[in-house]
């Protein structure tokens, strides 16, 4: 029982800190939801049930401001990574066409 009454409140609060928004929803009323963005919401954006972005306030005391974040295993493997080589310039239908003939 406590835990029901929990999820019920957690989806409620969910409901309140944020919207969720199918995408043609989204491109229909684009100006509507960034709206609701500038006053601090966020938007969760949905394509068939799916979660596949947000859209969230800007943070104006970290603009422009990237955050590196070091890999875990480090950059040692990378030397070792070995790539074939690429044509000087190759069109999407040859490009598409060489790869269903290596299937």
């Amino acid at each position: 029982m406590l835990k029901k009454q929990i999820d019920i409140l957690v989806y409620k609060w969910l409901n309140l800190a944020m919207i969720s928004v199918k995408v043609g929803e989204l491109r229909n009323h684009l100006s509507a939801y960034l709206r609701k963005v500038r006053q601090g919401l966020e938007v969760v954006i949905f394509d068939r049930h799916t979660p596949i972005g947000k859209l969230i306030p800007h943070d104006q005391e970290k603009d422009g401001a990237l955050t590196l974040i070091d890999p875990m295993g480090g950059y040692k493997g990378l030397a070792n990574l070995s790539f074939r080589p690429c044509r000087p310039f190759a069109g999407a239908v040859e490009t598409l066409l060489a790869e269903r003939k290596r299937r």
